[in-house]
């Protein structure tokens, strides 16, 4: 591209003619950005809900300790009359 003497070529410009390699490369459609986008987004919310608990899980304890602490009350009374849950492999008594 040709730029008129006296006028300061873009600053995009400039780096493609100091460094060719950089011709290669096109802007990327806006399909690929999207695709881009929602697989990091993704991964992201992954990371937070799957990778982050386990990397963390002292904290969760303890926070699910003091939570349960805050409750006032047995299992039976928060049934609400259904059966609470119990363990359908373990052997009866």
């Amino acid at each position: 591209m040709r730029i008129p003497k006296g006028v300061k070529a873009p600053f995009l410009l400039r780096l493609r003619s100091r460094f060719p390699i950089l011709n290669y490369f096109t802007k990327p459609s806006l399909g690929t950005v999207a695709v881009f986008g929602v697989v990091f987004i993704t991964s992201l919310g992954l990371y937070e809900v799957v990778v982050q608990p386990k990397l963390n899980e002292d904290y969760y304890k303890q926070s699910q300790k003091e939570k349960r602490a805050l409750l006032h009350g047995t299992r039976e009374d928060f049934s609400q009359g259904l059966r609470p849950w119990s363990d359908p492999f373990k052997p009866p008594k």
